[in-house]
């Protein structure tokens, strides 16, 4: 590609220009409001937790943090929306696992590679679980492997759809443990509707989304991720208890920016999030259906992404799954 003479002028000056920008604009940042693209509709479980942590970075940056709805293209929309933006702070992203984890290896064409990003803090993570049916026959994950090996790929789970977060937990545990199930997509409707109908038999996902449904007896837990019992679910074990250690799929979500936003602003942010993180408030939001809020700083959520990404992608990659954009 050639480039003129005004461009080179235009990209030198830019150079020469971007050493001084860095502190300078995060003296003042922000000085007009910050904009947070959630890559889900309106009343999702993400979208409650972004609200929730833009109200409190309102109170203490001063400014007020609005979330932007994005939804569509497998969240690709507002992603890409994202990494396409200006790199000034002002428009960020909350980043799931599927958008920085694994969508790379399950999408031929994507409209945004993950350095497209730069890590500002993981905000929480969110235990996993086995939920099942009641009239299922098995109670922990153990008999559950047990059940599944004497009838491979006859325990129907359901799922949000291809490749979603449910269903890659499903391929991550039968990798594992060695066994197989058949994985219902339900991609208009709930999979929780099929499971509590009896329609499916069990579901890999995150805790929050059934503890209501555990605690109310409709379903019953088989063991959840993390290094000690839950607290209100003391009855059920954890996959290391099981000797299933490996299995250590939780889910999270954290703040990112365009890549080349600068340091400083990263910095400011990620110190609001940590103090937010420290809230009782906030400790006992999470806490009560299977999550922690973390706060971390930039370097360590760059390194904690990298750490998902080396778990994930194996797990894409041996379930074989190519899908296209629509």
């Amino acid at each position: 590609m050639t480039i003129s003479r005004r461009q080179a002028l235009g990209t030198g000056a830019a150079m020469l220009m971007t050493p001084f920008a860095g502190p300078s604009a995060a003296q003042d940042y922000p000085n007009k409001p910050v904009r947070i693209v959630v890559a889900n509709p309106p009343g999702s479980g993400l979208d409650a937790d972004s609200r929730f942590w833009a109200a409190g970075l309102t109170s203490l940056l001063g400014q007020s943090v609005l979330v932007d709805n994005r939804p569509g293209g497998a969240t690709t929309i507002g992603t890409s929306l994202v990494a396409k933006s200006p790199p000034d702070g002002y428009t960020l992203l909350v980043g799931i696992p599927s958008s920085l984890c694994y969508m790379s290896e399950l999408y031929t064409k994507l409209p945004y590679k993950p350095d497209d990003f730069e890590a500002i803090s993981q905000l929480t993570t969110l235990r996993s679980v086995i939920v099942a049916h009641p009239n299922l026959p098995a109670s922990t994950a153990s008999e559950l492997v047990a059940l599944a090996k004497a009838k491979p790929g006859a325990i129907s789970a359901g799922t949000l759809g291809i490749g979603t977060f449910q269903h890659l937990l499903g391929e991550w545990f039968g990798a594992i443990t060695g066994t197989r199930y058949q994985f219902v997509p339900y991609n208009t409707t709930s999979p929780y509707t099929a499971l509590l109908g009896g329609e499916t038999q069990v579901m890999f996902d995150a805790l929050a989304a059934s503890m209501s449904n555990i605690q109310a007896g409709r379903l019953k837990a088989l063991a959840v991720t993390g290094k000690g019992r839950h607290p209100l679910l003391p009855n059920v074990p954890t996959f290391e208890e099981l000797g299933m250690g490996e299995y250590d799929a939780s889910t999270w979500f954290g703040l990112l920016a365009p890549a080349g936003t600068p340091k400083p602003i990263l910095d400011k942010l990620a110190t609001a999030c940590a103090a937010l993180a420290r809230k009782p408030e906030v400790i006992s939001r999470y806490r009560d259906y299977g999550g922690e809020p973390v706060g971390s700083a930039p370097a360590d959520f760059s390194t904690f992404i990298r750490s998902e990404r080396a778990k994930w992608i194996p797990v894409v990659k041996r379930s074989g799954i190519k899908l296209e954009l629509t």
